[in-house]
């Protein structure tokens, strides 16, 4: 009966640790200022970017740079959850009014497409694909994923572009396809406002279109994942057993 019983705690301990090995596989497909870009052939000299981590929760990393008189070039750096990502440049720091850049991979072909879209509205059919006022350079636009990570690249013809940004992920296994290749709602959004001279950004709240979220439970809220807990709580079992 003894045997049985630690048995059974080494198995639920099995089970509990599994999130733990996802989390640390989703890591390995970071981002950051410090490191390398991966990406070849590109249209403009890497090195001259300035760097942003523009979205922290989500790891979104922004780096841009004008690399000749009124042409910018950004690259969008963000984990890939099969999903679509975006950057958009409003006016008014809203997404209403604002013209946006959307990238996304395909899960199953793995093939990439990206477009310019109008945000007219915050309803699907309101967001319109091959319009807005970015005025990109033919052939810049274009989405790659290495390592687990998609880099949304582009260039722009702007004197200066518009400083307040909009970055969104879309929901997974969603992907716009033709002939209409609308949107469905992002699941996640968030805003900053980015001096292009000095490059420190301002940050706004991560909005997602979904129910508030629920407060956390005593183990987080004591830093403890329910995992985690839930493994010392076993252990503590198996000594008394």
């Amino acid at each position: 009966m003894k045997l049985c019983s630690v048995s059974f705690i080494f198995g639920l301990i099995a089970l509990q640790l599994l999130p733990l090995f996802t989390i640390v596989n989703c890591q390995q497909a970071t981002d950051s200022c410090n490191s390398t870009l991966p990406l070849k052939d590109l249209a403009f000299d890497s090195s001259q970017l300035q760097c942003v981590e523009v979205w922290r929760v989500q790891n979104y990393i922004l780096r841009y740079a004008r690399t000749v008189e009124n042409t910018w070039s950004f690259i969008l750096s963000a984990p890939d959850s099969s999903a679509y990502i975006g950057i958009g440049f409003s006016t008014t720091g809203r997404m209403v009014g604002s013209s946006a850049l959307v990238g996304w991979i395909t899960s199953d072909s793995r093939s990439g497409s990206a477009k310019q879209y109008l945000l007219r509205g915050q309803s699907p059919g309101e967001v319109i694909p091959d319009q807005g006022d970015l005025k990109i350079i033919n052939g810049s636009l274009k989405i790659e994923s290495v390592s687990s990570r998609l880099y949304l690249s582009f260039q722009l013809t702007a004197e200066l572009p518009r400083e307040r940004l909009l970055y969104a992920r879309g929901p997974a296994e969603f992907f716009p396809s033709s002939p209409d290749f609308r949107l469905r709602e992002h699941q996640f959004m968030t805003t900053t406002t980015i001096n292009y001279n000095t490059g420190p950004a301002t940050f706004g709240p991560t909005m997602s279109p979904g129910p508030a979220s629920s407060p956390p439970s005593p183990s987080s809220a004591y830093g403890l994942s329910p995992s985690i807990l839930f493994f010392c709580m076993s252990l503590i079992a198996l000594k008394i057993y």
